[in-house]
């Protein structure tokens, strides 16, 4: 095994740091002081994984983050608050989004991901895996967000019974299609396993939006976080599979909580911290 670069152990203890103190910061209240510590650890992976990476196309990397940037910005400045939920619920829908096109970079071009054997010149088992999940995973985050943006509002406090049946069966074929596409690694295997996927974030959006806007978003952003920590074993990224394991777990247990205290009496009503 070869030893870590002690620059990129710093960058990633700095940025674990970073998000440790932001989760600190937004329980005692100061949430935008956590989201600005959580934004700071997202620029230290970032800047590690250019570092530990031989890139080749830098100026469109930094052209791109200059533009995502500004776009960005003019978004936040100039949207009303009233629209800050729905901005949100897309730049999940565009980070699951961005997990399927990073799967499907690893596919076409496995060889540039050191994703091959190098004795039989196939797909690694362990990549195969992760590579199906990012896909499966970034596919349901983003179909769970463009249904919360498409008809939340009018699904809200909806719950019919064959909802919960659908989202499990599709979670189950998406299992499925994945372990199918271990097995054989295939560009059909790959496209099944994505429209599957689907369907399944929107399943599970449509069941989870019946609790709430919030339960929804919560979820579907654990989706995406869980897509991250995908995306980052094809990367060879331990910081932002940590990231992306604390945000998909935060998230899955959050949204996964507020849906089974639907119909209840909630926690602040009765006078407790939720």
């Amino acid at each position: 095994m070869e030893p870590i670069d002690p620059t990129i152990a710093a960058g990633w203890s700095v940025a674990a740091l970073l998000f440790g103190l932001a989760l600190l910061a937004s329980l005692d209240g100061g949430l935008r002081r956590g989201a600005n510590l959580m934004m700071a650890g997202m620029m230290v992976i970032g800047a590690v994984t250019l570092y530990s990476h031989d890139v080749m196309a830098m100026p469109q990397i930094c052209a791109a983050l200059i533009t995502g940037g500004a776009i960005g910005l003019a978004l936040g400045q100039g949207v009303p608050r009233s629209a800050i939920p729905a901005l949100l619920t897309g730049l999940v829908g565009q980070a699951g989004l961005a997990a399927v096109f990073v799967g499907g970079a690893a596919w076409r071009n496995p060889h540039a991901f050191g994703l091959l054997d190098e004795a039989t010149d196939r797909l690694l088992g362990d990549a195969a895996i992760a590579m199906a999940a990012t896909v499966a995973l970034g596919a349901m985050a983003c179909a769970g967000a463009a249904a919360i943006l498409w008809r939340g509002t009018a699904w809200q406090g909806e719950r019919r019974p064959g909802l919960p049946l659908f989202a499990a069966a599709m979670l189950v074929a998406t299992g499925g299609t994945m372990a199918g596409f271990v097995a054989s690694p295939g560009s059909a295997g790959l496209l099944v396993s994505t429209g599957v996927a689907l369907l399944a974030g929107w399943g599970l959006a449509r069941w989870a939006i019946g609790a709430g806007a919030g339960p929804a978003m919560a979820l579907v952003g654990g989706l995406a976080g869980w897509a991250v920590a995908a995306s980052a074993f094809l990367l060879e990224n331990t910081g932002m599979a940590v990231a992306g394991g604390l945000a998909g777990a935060a998230g899955s247990l959050l949204g996964l909580r507020l849906c089974g205290r639907a119909g209840r009496k909630g926690l602040a009503d009765a006078r407790r911290r939720p």
